[in-house]
Order: C-alpha cells, then sequence, then structure tokens
C-alpha cells in the first residue's frame, strides 16, 4: 500500500506536470492538442491517485487514534 506521503507526492507531480505542459504551451512554443490532452489525462490519474492515498492514510491514521 502506498504512503500518505508517497500521495502527496503524487499530487504534487500531478499539478506540476499540467501546469508546465500549459505554461510551455501558452509561452514557449505550441504544442499537438492530442499531447496537452494526454498531458491532462496522466495528470488527472496521478492526481486521483494521491488524493485517494491521501485520504485513505488520513483515515487509517484517524482508526489508529481512536483504538
Amino acid at each position: 500500500m502506498l504512503s500518505r506521503r508517497r500521495g502527496l507526492q503524487l499530487e504534487a507531480f500531478g499539478s506540476i506536470l499540467i501546469v508546465t505542459v500549459m505554461l510551455a504551451d501558452r509561452f514557449l512554443f505550441t504544442l499537438q492538442d492530442g499531447f496537452v490532452l494526454a498531458a491532462a489525462i496522466v495528470s488527472a490519474i496521478f492526481l486521483t491517485i494521491g488524493i485517494r492515498v491521501v485520504k485513505r492514510a488520513d483515515e487509517q491514521a484517524q482508526q489508529n487514534t481512536k483504538q
């Protein structure tokens, strides 16, 4: 199982990925729409997994403190 720290890292990676791609597309050079869409999908996957991992880790920590 993934740790809370790994979940936070996945969230950060997803956020940085999409921001980097969007800024590069806007200011540096024009990227193909398919590449931007693929990056957005990959970013959303990493963000979703990261959020779920952090949520699960927080729930387990809360259960452990109740016991």
